[in-house]
């Protein structure tokens, strides 16, 4: 008799390993369905961002070209180019990173509320339309208290910079390396804040940040180590999909440079080449991304089971359930 692992859940305590392995578990229970939703959400949007990211390289290289060659580089027309890409860039990263955080926790949300034998298998577009759009819409959400706290926090950290190297260099260094210092312990564990957000219904963006301070603080070192060990997984990924776009660009930033910018290198074909490498690049980016909300997502189960027995909980009610069958 072939032995069928159990269903991943979302709240339990887990060991390290535990999280790391539930994390690619949940990836192999719903990688088809996620694979399919990817390519068809996140393909064109990596196609867009691309040409982007690839019109802002170009347009940079041009510059060092000029300033190469003993020109002054930042004409008017060059500033407009890079300005215009810029804005491009950073429009299309958020419109990339509201679908595929709608996208992924959407999956899981269906996912962690089937029932033990499903997983995924049937589901239609129809089923996921729905929380695809209630994950869109939190998202949005967040990032928009992310931009307020993080302009808040940022003025009054130049306000106190400022006041510090004011008083001496060496005190402003000082404060400086430890308020980064701070600053990094600080929001790890509000990172909690998003999984939270997306996964639990009846909760407030204030009572998300609220909560993850107190399951952040209490996980501390376990989110650290998830973050980092999937971020070390992620970035063997991450080197896989844009080295091809690297060696393309150092090519030929290298012939530009030596003002060899003709033959292939100034090729339509050689333009082809690098745009769809920075396809590709794009792609595996999100897909790293990807990973890095699953694995925080499976933290957020285990510092809920832990600190406040919610897995618990939810067991002693299904015992109830079944009681009264």
């Amino acid at each position: 008799m072939e032995y069928v692992r159990p269903k991943v859940e979302l709240y339990r305590t887990r060991t390290f390993s535990e999280k790391i392995s539930d994390t690619f578990a949940f990836i192999k229970d719903t990688w088809r369905p996620m694979m399919k939703y990817f390519v068809y959400l996140m393909l064109p949007v990596s196609i867009v961002l691309a040409f982007f990211m690839n019109n802002f390289f170009s347009g940079y290289m041009g510059v060092m070209t000029e300033v190469a060659a003993g020109g002054e580089g930042f004409d008017v027309s060059a500033i407009a180019r890079i300005a215009g890409t810029t804005v491009g860039l950073t429009v299309c990263s958020i419109v990339a990173g509201v679908v595929l955080s709608g996208l992924v926790y959407a999956l899981m949300r269906l996912y962690f509320r089937r029932p033990a034998n499903d997983r995924l298998q049937t589901l239609t577009t129809a089923e996921l339309k729905p929380e695809l759009k209630r994950c869109m819409v939190r998202t949005l959400k967040l990032m928009g208290a992310a931009i307020l706290i993080g302009l808040c926090i940022g003025a009054l950290a130049a306000l106190l910079l400022v006041l510090m190297f004011s008083i001496s260099p060496v005190v402003g260094a000082v404060v400086t390396v430890l308020f980064y210092i701070a600053l990094i312990a600080i929001v790890l564990p509000f990172t909690l804040s998003i999984p939270i957000y997306m996964m639990e219904d009846e909760i407030g963006i204030v009572e998300a940040l609220q909560k993850s301070w107190r399951l952040g603080f209490a996980t501390w070192g376990g989110i650290f180590a998830v973050d980092f060990v999937l971020g070390l997984i992620g970035s063997l990924l991450q080197t896989l999909t844009f080295l091809p776009w690297y060696l393309l660009a150092v090519f030929g930033m290298l012939f530009t440079l030596q003002g060899e910018g003709g033959g292939f290198v100034g090729s339509p074909g050689y333009a082809f080449l690098q745009y769809l490498s920075c396809v590709w690049m794009c792609l595996g980016y999100l897909l790293y991304s990807a990973l890095l909300m699953v694995g925080q997502t499976i933290q957020y189960g285990h510092a809920s089971d832990k600190i406040d027995g919610v897995g618990v909980a939810a067991g002693i009610d299904r015992f109830e359930e079944l009681d009264t069958i």
